[in-house]
């Protein structure tokens, strides 16, 4: 795809996804066997609703239907995925830092030095973090001083300590978040899927909550099988990250 249709198509994706009320965290268009895929992530600070997601995943594709001969995707046949970002996503900007509350992240400095510290509140400038082998010192670092930082999946509870650091809320939102962590690391794919029709016979046949949601979409079960709905179960995953912090 040319440049400026990339960002053409970013623009029109960004305005759809602003207008209900969430962030455009990344946006990639990239050959699936005879057809291509456009993946959008996306998220707000309460994550993200499947509805909103399906809601969302429509009015991109309406878009760009309206757009016809100008349509950055062009004529040629796409899947368009919509979901949230993944657990391995690389954090990059504050409001990752400020959504990851209560996670464990891997962090390198620019000083090259490497630590785990679990997320106690994030800042527009700077982050603050429980650190040590008993994850209860406190540490704050700047946003300017991590170069990469992502979440790390966990198969144990934080400390009785640390949980109480954190908080009866955040604790309560981490034990839920560590449970969809271990059914994403598990599940092949997150994504709630919609698309113009191909003639792809490879794809999966949705399960009975994709079927629901095929017909929430306005789908058919033939078109549900193609764009894989049955993989829409995990969308409250998200940060994760790499590179400079830019708000």
């Amino acid at each position: 795809m040319a440049s400026a249709d990339q960002e053409r198509l970013r623009e029109v994706v960004d305005a759809v996804v602003s207008a209900a009320g969430y962030d455009l965290e990344e946006m990639t268009v990239v050959a699936a066997g005879r057809r291509r895929m456009l993946r959008v992530a996306i998220d707000s600070d309460v994550g993200v609703d499947l509805d909103d997601a399906a809601a969302v995943s429509r009015n991109i594709s309406d878009r760009l239907d309206e757009l016809d001969a100008t349509d950055p995707m062009g004529s040629a046949a796409y899947t368009l995925e919509v979901t949230s970002p993944g657990i391995g996503r690389p954090l990059t900007l504050p409001r990752h830092f400020r959504r990851a509350r209560g996670r464990l992240l891997a962090i390198t400095t620019v000083d090259g030095d490497s630590l785990f510290g679990r997320v106690l509140l994030g800042r527009d400038t700077e982050v603050d973090l429980l650190v040590g082998p008993s994850g209860t010192e406190p540490l704050t670092l700047a946003h300017s001083a991590i170069a990469k930082a992502k979440v790390e999946v966990e198969f144990n509870s934080p400390s009785g300590q640390v949980l109480a650091l954190l908080g009866a809320e955040t604790a309560d939102d981490l034990r839920q978040d560590a449970a969809a962590d271990l059914d994403e690391d598990d599940a092949d794919d997150d994504d709630l899927d919609d698309g113009d029709d191909g003639d792809d016979g490879d794809e999966a046949e949705p399960g009975a909550a994709g079927l629901a949601q095929a017909e929430a979409a306005g789908l058919d079960q033939p078109e549900a099988a193609k764009l894989n709905l049955a993989q829409a179960a995990g969308l409250d995953q998200a940060q994760a990250a790499d590179g400079g912090l830019d708000n």
